[in-house]
């Protein structure tokens, strides 16, 4: 779909013409067929009135002209037994005259008079108290139309209020990405810089022959570790690169990864877990796949700063049609105040976070690989489960390509 916010605007534009030049021509139409009747009505009181004081057999004539020829609704005359007399607008039977030849006219006939009995209460045309006829009719269809108007008004109204919410909304969610991607390239760009220094200085310690060993792989682990990040961010405002990835050996390098780093000894001792249920390859971007899992372990990392027993748990399942990723903590957990909040850009609740661990990840996931991350529970005190769901066709797709 197009992102740019353009063509949003040009889109809600001509929805709006569509929807108001809809409704501007229903009313009109409903106006124009009233406005048609005023005039026909206008004319055979004209018409009857001159004709009666110059010529009365002129009135049966306007009779049929104005009156009868112009019946927009269907209507059967029938006698008091229920015997048709005459009809009009009741579809091919309009073209029929004589109905005692052909029972199936008859049949037709009375078919019609029972559903319009069903749509208005017939009435009896009485002379001296004797009746002589019964009219049944339907609705006229302008009636029908006049009844529809307020709906029509609400149902258009409410696309109208649709339509603009859902352009609102993508206009928005394409101001996201911009920012996503200015931010991402800006940050690479100023991490790119010190970087290169950075580098420079760890060939040069590499040189000299009285440098630790130990101490300068530290360094050279965490210069790559800083160039894996400026990396990230560079792809954030770039299109990812999918490969078919083993979800199983990912996991188990993050995990590897943490435990050299998490707490391990004094008042703050944290494990990292993995329960992984049958490997599966995925198609993912595999450096920004792993950036989502770790913003979500370094969160439960965060919320285990005081624990004692802290455990972290990540768990797969392999379903049918999905795969599930589980990441447990028995930390803080998060309060229902806070819980809506969670996923938006800049919402911490950390004295010097920034607020882009979870939005991030939730990116990640959903906008580049097309699957759901959701706060599956959570407990004050009792910890935080969040859920990744990744849809097995994302695989078949990528498979087809």
């Amino acid at each position: 779909m197009n992102k740019n916010p353009f063509f949003f605007k040009t889109y809600f534009f001509v929805a709006l013409i569509v929807v108001s030049l809809a409704s501007f021509l229903f009313i009109q139409d409903i106006i124009f067929k009233l406005e048609e009747k005023s005039l026909i009505q206008s004319r055979i009181f004209a018409k009857f009135t001159t004709g009666i004081s110059e010529n009365q057999s002129n009135a049966e004539q306007i009779i049929f002209e104005e009156i009868i020829k112009n019946i927009s609704f269907p209507i059967v005359i029938t006698d008091t037994t229920g015997y048709p007399l005459s009809w009009r607008n009741v579809g091919y039977l309009d073209t029929v005259f004589e109905i005692e030849s052909n029972p199936k006219y008859l049949s037709d006939l009375q078919k019609i008079v029972e559903k319009l009995d069903g749509e208005k209460r017939p009435i009896e045309l009485v002379y001296n108290s004797k009746v002589l006829a019964v009219i049944h009719m339907g609705e006229d269809p302008l009636y029908k139309k006049l009844q529809f108007a307020p709906f029509f008004q609400v149902i258009v109204s409410t696309i109208f209020l649709l339509i603009g919410i859902y352009a609102f909304l993508l206009y928005r969610k394409s101001e996201d990405n911009i920012i996503w991607a200015g931010m991402a390239k800006e940050t690479a760009h100023q991490i790119g810089t010190p970087l290169t220094s950075l580098k420079t200085w760890i060939y040069m310690l590499d040189e000299k022959k009285n440098v630790e060993k130990n101490i300068l792989e530290g360094i050279k682990e965490d210069c790559s570790r800083l160039e894996t990040v400026s990396n990230r961010f560079n792809k954030i405002g770039s299109n990812p690169v999918f490969e078919l990835t083993s979800l199983n050996e990912t996991i188990e390098e993050i995990a590897s990864y943490f435990k050299k780093r998490v707490p391990q000894e004094g008042k703050n001792i944290v494990s990292i877990e993995t329960s992984l249920d049958t490997d599966e390859q995925i198609p993912v971007d595999r450096e920004l796949f792993k950036w989502a899992l770790e913003n979500m372990i370094k969160n439960s990392i965060d919320a285990l700063k005081n624990s004692t027993e802290g455990k972290i748990k990540i768990e797969t399942k392999n379903e049918k049609n999905r795969i599930l990723i589980r990441i447990k903590d028995n930390g803080i957990g998060i309060e229902r105040k806070n819980i809506e909040k969670i996923f938006n850009i800049g919402f911490t609740t950390k004295k010097f976070g920034w607020g882009l661990g979870l939005p991030l990840s939730k990116k990640i996931i959903e906008d580049f690989h097309k699957g759901k991350l959701i706060l599956e529970r959570t407990v004050v005190n009792d910890g935080t489960t969040f859920l990744i769901i990744l849809d097995k066709d994302e695989k078949k797709n990528f498979m087809d390509r």
